[in-house]
């Protein structure tokens, strides 16, 4: 029986020790892997973010935002994108920043 994982794992490793699986999958085309990858860190990210009181990690977000685009599937990079954002609003910040994900978001929606 396989062990559930803690906050921010996925199959027993941190989300951060994808960086280079995800970065390969990417140059290698291998988009619909690495969206299915992409969508389990996000998730671990948020599970983590949940439990420990702090933001999520953007990049993995991000990352999917550009897999959409180049599959030129810009409903999912909407949705990818104000996921981030309800999920980035749940925690305070600098109100005068403007992260680069919501200017794409804004042109994304005009």
């Amino acid at each position: 029986m396989a062990s559930k994982d803690k906050p921010g794992f996925y199959k027993g490793k941190h989300y951060t020790k994808y960086v280079d699986e995800v970065k390969s999958l990417m140059r290698d085309n291998r988009l619909d892997d690495a969206e299915r990858l992409l969508l389990e860190l996000v998730n671990a990210t948020e599970a983590e973010a949940r439990s420990e009181g702090f933001g999520v990690a953007p990049w993995y977000y991000e990352r999917l935002a550009v897999l959409y685009r180049k599959k030129k599937d810009k409903d999912a990079e909407i949705a990818i994108l104000e996921r981030y954002f309800e999920r980035y609003s749940e925690h305070k910040h600098n109100p005068d920043i403007k992260p680069p994900m919501l200017t794409r978001l804004e042109k994304l929606k005009k």
